[in-house]
């Protein structure tokens, strides 16, 4: 008796350290300094190890498919580093990567309480909301010393975390995810006042990525989010209601767009998707002067991807972990597109930064690293996860989501956490947690 007592007292410590170190490291994403969070992740480490139970570990590891493929993809990253011309910058692109290997290795090994991982998730999501509001505020003043209205988008929004828009956009984008599925499980069980103080938050957070202008996160959010509403409305006979929502969410968007057509005028700006590579004018930015002339967001992408075709093409294994931006700029140079040489673009798409880096190999592990995941949220009915696997795989093609440490440890981080949490649900069919859209 005394024994299982100890041991039980045991399991109850390492679960609580679980928990403490899983709400640091959500807490910690937010910071300007990427140090606090690696420091999390040696202490999530620790109790990993200090659980012990190994062989189970093991086999929970192995019998994980999609563990297993992040753990080739990060397997092809140091492969390249040992054909990599530039070893320096190979080691450091490993360094970022480092979250491929082990998030899988402790989230897909663990077997940590369902309640912590999805306190985690809604931790998240109010720490993104608390902390908007911050930046929010603190940036409110900086507008009123520069007389700039400007500064209250993209990347100057969040400039006090020491943030880029378009991975806070992801953050905040995600966040909204979880609220709304909180709402979707909870709202006949919860009062009144919290129904309405989760709605507020839903809200402001989506005025918070409309300022921040992200087209890609602000897009794919809007489109899952109606696509939901009307599938709800079918399955469950209420379509009158999900099409008021709907018209709800549109109506909140265009006043937005009424207020801030700073906004809109980036998404005008793609209007134009034709380019010239001798072209030497600048990206059009909030604070220019649109112009036909200028690049924009979407014809410098799509030059840069043709660009980053030619080296898969003449590299179908690839160029080697650390060689990316200097073949980038060979290949920016034979077409003579000076722009993209002198600001030493990467590809800006995370499927064709992979081509370039570990070649057409390693884009089939990534391309399973999203599909997998995507299938078992089909699988498992889980509204959440595959929500947040369209979120990262509509990014990943305007952003390398996984060559910078905001994105990989984001990405890696809650992915295994989602799965985790669908596998829980799928097993026990538990519907404080199950999502049926």
């Amino acid at each position: 008796m005394k024994t299982l007592l100890t041991t039980t007292k045991k399991a109850t410590l390492l679960q609580r350290g679980y928990f403490v170190c899983l709400l640091l490291v959500a807490v910690s994403l937010f910071l300007p300094k990427q140090a606090f969070t690696n420091i999390t992740i040696m202490l999530f480490a620790l109790v990993w190890l200090l659980d012990g139970d190994f062989k189970a570990k093991y086999q929970k590891l192995t019998a994980n498919t999609v563990a297993i493929s992040f753990i080739v993809l990060f397997l092809l990253y140091l492969a390249g580093v040992f054909y990599t011309a530039d070893l320096m910058l190979g080691v450091k692109s490993l360094e970022t990567k480092a979250s491929l290997l082990v998030f899988p290795l402790l989230l897909g090994s663990a077997a940590i309480r369902q309640d912590y991982l999805y306190k985690t998730l809604l931790t998240f999501a109010y720490t993104c909301a608390v902390l908007s509001m911050v930046a929010l505020v603190y940036q409110t003043f900086v507008v009123l010393e520069k007389n700039d209205f400007n500064y209250f988008f993209s990347d100057g929004l969040v400039s006090i975390m020491g943030k880029q828009a378009v991975y806070y956009a992801i953050y905040v984008s995600f966040s909204i995810l979880i609220l709304v599925h909180y709402l979707w499980q909870r709202f006949s069980g919860i009062r009144w006042a919290e129904r309405v103080l989760h709605m507020a938050l839903i809200l402001f957070l989506l005025l918070f990525l409309f300022l921040l202008a992200s087209r890609t996160s602000l897009g794919i959010l809007l489109l899952i989010l109606i696509t939901s509403l009307v599938g709800v409305g079918f399955r469950y006979g209420k379509l009158r209601y999900t099409l008021v929502a709907v018209a709800g969410l549109i109506a909140f968007i265009v006043g937005l767009s009424v207020v801030f057509p700073q906004t809109v005028s980036r998404f005008k700006s793609l209007r134009n998707i034709s380019y010239d590579f001798s072209n030497t004018e600048d990206i059009y930015h909030f604070s220019g002067e649109d112009s036909e002339a200028k690049w924009n967001g979407l014809n410098l992408r799509l030059a840069k991807w043709v660009c980053a075709i030619d080296v898969i093409r003449q590299n179908p294994l690839g160029v080697g972990t650390g060689d990316v931006k200097d073949e980038m700029v060979e290949a920016y140079r034979n077409r003579n597109f000076t722009y993209a040489a002198e600001g030493r673009f990467d590809p800006h798409n995370q499927y064709l930064d992979t081509g370039v880096a570990i070649g057409i190999p390693g884009l089939a592990v990534l391309l399973c690293c999203y599909l997998l995941p995507l299938y078992m949220a089909i699988k498992r009915k889980s509204w959440l996860l595959g929500s947040f696997m369209l979120l990262i795989m509509a990014c990943s093609i305007t952003e390398s989501v996984l060559s910078s440490a905001q994105g990989v440890i984001f990405i890696c981080y809650f992915l295994f956490i989602l799965l985790e949490v669908a596998a829980f649900n799928r097993s026990i069919k538990e519907p404080a947690l199950s999502v049926t859209l």
